[in-house]
């Protein structure tokens, strides 16, 4: 058996998680059910929308897709893993379906579990439609050619890095403020009770306003704009040439990273805020630093893959610094609220979230890897 730690298994919690998202938003407003709105038996809607089949039978069938691959992954017969992963995931839907009798705002429905339990049984058959082929082994032969063993996780981290750009970060491609969303959070949960205090200051207008005076100067905002999209699109290079052994595949990941950031930032402009302002995110600021961030790319090509985790350290740690120099606008997200398609691609603000913590995983990751056994162990060649 490989080695390489699959990049199924991570794939798969984050695909669970999105789904116990989606089936229980909006996450407010519980209440203990009825004993008799409550069954164990789900009920039958009289009428059922077309949409909502559709996303309830294609929903799961990635969920099935990527936990079959992470069973066939982890050593266990084909008919195993699909057995495995169907249970599992017609388990998970029953009990969200259950979960929502205590959401007002969703309704359970035995449709819904039996379109979900298809949706899986579908991925599933296509995980062992493609180890039958031979294309699993295939990529798994690539990839242990290609990457480090312990790259899975790392992997994960480069799929997710564009989809905390769907929901448009303050500044082009800088993801991690984390601090001015959190401490409103915490001003809302502790409301009324005496911790709120601790977290609400004596003005409530500074949670938007309060920020470092480090490079707010107006002849500076070009310059911290375009460091900001440099050390933006240089994190997901750092991560990949952390994980990735000969120069070529760097090369690949390295131009993937550009096209990548470049297109979901585009997409998430046109959709959020209409097709017409598409570009507009394409400042000259932006520009350069994508520039810059290409060009310090091209650097990490030939540095060992510990060197390379060291740097995507102090990558991070800039960019989280210098996203926190940007005010939060308050008006920013209500304004981007207005946009239907941009409330559909940001997963009713999930991939929020995903930005927001995108920066603070890597970095957790890249230090695993810059001061552990293995890390100084890769740190020896890059190939």
């Amino acid at each position: 058996m490989s080695l390489h730690r699959s990049t199924a298994w991570p794939l798969t919690w984050v695909a669970v998680a999105l789904i116990i998202y989606a089936t229980l938003y909006p996450l407010s407003g519980w209440h203990w059910p009825d004993r008799q709105m409550f069954s164990w038996i789900l009920p039958r809607l009289g009428h059922e929308v077309s949409s909502d089949l559709a996303a309830n039978l294609l929903g799961y069938l990635p969920l099935g897709l990527v936990m079959c691959l992470a069973h066939l992954r982890s050593g266990q017969p084909p008919s195993t893993a699909a057995i495995w992963t169907l249970l599992s995931g017609s388990a998970l839907s029953y009990a969200l379906e259950l979960i929502q009798f205590t959401v007002p705002s969703r309704v359970p429905s035995i449709s819904d579990w039996l379109l979900n339990t298809v949706g899986m049984a579908w991925g599933a058959l296509a995980a062992v439609t493609l180890d039958a082929l031979g294309l699993v082994d295939v990529w798994h032969r690539l990839r242990e050619r290609w990457f480090i063993p312990q790259a899975g996780f790392g992997l994960a981290l480069i799929w997710m890095w564009p989809v905390g750009l769907l929901f448009p970060p303050p500044l082009p491609l800088g993801e991690g403020q984390l601090l001015p969303p959190l401490r409103i959070a915490l001003v809302d949960w502790t409301s009324g009770t005496p911790w709120q205090r601790w977290f609400l200051p004596d003005d409530p207008l500074s949670l938007w306003t309060a920020t470092p005076t480090l490079l707010v100067h107006p002849n500076w905002l070009p310059a911290r704009e375009a460091i900001t999209v440099a050390l933006g699109l240089l994190a997901p290079m750092c991560v990949a040439c952390a994980l990735a052994r000969p120069h070529v595949t760097r090369l690949l990941l390295l131009a993937g990273a550009v096209v990548a950031g470049v297109s979901t930032t585009t997409v998430s402009t046109a959709m959020n805020f209409g097709p017409e302002h598409a570009l507009t995110w394409l400042t000259m600021p932006s520009v350069i630093g994508l520039l810059m961030g290409s060009l310090l790319g091209g650097l990490l090509l030939g540095r060992s893959r510990r060197t390379c985790a060291w740097i995507g350290v102090v990558v991070l740690l800039g960019l989280v610094g210098l996203i926190h120099q940007v005010p939060p606008d308050p008006y920013y997200e209500v304004s981007s609220e207005s946009w239907e398609h941009g409330r559909f691609i940001r997963f009713h603000g999930l991939s929020r979230w995903f930005g927001l913590l995108w920066p603070y995983v890597a970095l957790g990751w890249l230090m695993t890897r810059a001061v552990g056994h293995e890390g100084r162990h890769d740190g020896q060649a890059t190939s």
